[in-house]
């Protein structure tokens, strides 16, 4: 008997809801409007078809482990497989294959840097106690209690940033500022 109460209840009409809305979300939400974030397979993606289907034809993979394969699983090698190179060559997709790997090619430069109180902490830790890790780890301002190879990676890694530590160096008197730089440190400040 609950069968047909739940069939007489899927008929009744749902008057609080707006159908247009719900079909246009619908539609939005469908595997033919994907949106594609990288601009070189946006070129030639064919909204007519399915993400697999354009997968397939542009020659990049879904998923990596269909395309790789296990040769012994007790020493986890693994091979490609020339599924690949043979579909490349069917569809002719080497050149979208060619500009995502150029596209990968290009290495963009590190771009971290220490926040101001970052740069203060670790410019007064190096003025007190100069590279003695360990005074560094037992000093008070030591607030999040790193230990001494922490504060030695974050002191390493301050050196090795040449715009927090030339600036460094230069208030020190450690290294004497050359005309021509001081004229580029003025015009970007």
């Amino acid at each position: 008997m609950t069968k047909l109460k739940r069939q007489r209840a899927r008929k009744k009409f749902n008057y609080s809801t707006n159908r247009r809305r719900v079909r246009d979300k619908r539609e939005k939400n469908s595997k033919f409007n994907v949106k594609v974030g990288c601009p070189v397979l946006r070129e030639s993606w064919d909204n007519r078809k399915s993400v697999k289907q354009n997968m397939e034809t542009l020659g990049v993979a879904i998923d990596a482990n269909n395309v790789v394969t296990k040769i012994k699983p007790s020493k986890n090698k693994f091979i490609v497989t020339n599924t690949e190179e043979t579909v490349a060559e069917t569809l002719d997709c080497k050149p979208t294959i060619a500009k995502l790997e150029a596209q990968a090619a290009i290495k963009k430069p590190a771009t971290f840097r220490f926040s101001s109180e970052q740069v203060k902490y670790i410019s007064s830790m190096m003025d007190k106690h100069k590279l003695d890790f360990k005074a560094m780890a037992r000093d008070p301002k030591n607030h999040f209690q790193e230990t001494p190879k922490q504060i030695e990676h974050k002191i390493r890694k301050f050196m090795s940033i040449p715009d927090h530590y030339a600036v460094y160096c230069k208030e020190r008197g450690l290294i004497e500022s050359s005309p021509a730089i001081t004229e580029d440190l003025e015009m970007d400040t």
